[in-house]
């Protein structure tokens, strides 16, 4: 026998089995990196997906007109960029975008990859002979339109910090035609990202 208390009690703990316990949000994909120099990438997720584009961001010892020009020195990126093997400026696109080729190199050298990019450089909407610029910040968009890669974009960051430096940023996302699982793609574009930022920064600070 038991009293009203006991009674109350139970019927309170079916009424609480009973209930779904409610669902957590979905997480959102995240992915770091950090190099020995200390240079932090992080992702930035990619709507209704599983992905995300790596960014990271340094302080170049370099005036911006100094890194503007190695950031658009397309031509020589096989010379310092991390897993490039050929880069070319191909000419212009008839809506008079940069028109580039690259071969890049994965594991170790067993997969190549190419693709040609389409590179935006506009100040302004007064012509695609400079850098876009948005309050200060100079921007260079890159995507690919053929290749055996399924996507390729990436895009640069530039915005003077003093009269002798350089806030840098790159972000980038590369979506190769090989099967491979979201967070080991997630993984390879934070480093990429990166180990590109940092490869551009040691570039422009050395070739002033």
């Amino acid at each position: 026998m038991s009293d009203g208390r006991t009674t109350r009690s139970f019927a309170a703990g079916a009424v609480a089995e009973e209930m779904p316990a409610p669902e957590a949000p979905p997480s959102e994909p995240t992915a770091t990196y950090q190099d020995p120099s200390g240079v932090q990438g992080t992702g930035l997720p990619i709507a209704n997906s599983d992905l995300v584009r790596g960014s990271a961001t340094v302080v170049v010892d370099a005036p911006l007109p100094k890194v503007r020009e190695t950031v658009l020195g397309f031509a020589d990126y096989a010379e310092f960029m991390p897993h490039y093997q050929k880069s070319k400026l191909l000419g212009r696109t008839p809506a008079g975008a940069r028109d580039i080729y690259m071969e890049i190199a994965a594991m170790h050298g067993a997969v190549k990859m190419w693709a040609r990019l389409e590179v935006t450089v506009k100040r302004d909407g007064n012509g695609p002979s400079t850098p876009s610029s948005e309050g200060g910040v100079e921007t260079v968009h890159m995507r690919s339109v053929e290749g055996n890669v399924k996507e390729l974009s990436g895009t640069w960051r530039m915005e003077a910090d003093g009269a002798d430096k350089t806030k840098l940023t790159l972000e980038v996302f590369l979506s190769p035609s090989l099967p491979l699982p979201s967070s080991v793609l997630n993984a390879e574009n934070v480093k990429g990202a990166v180990k590109g930022v940092v490869a551009m920064k040691k570039r422009a600070e050395g070739a002033r």
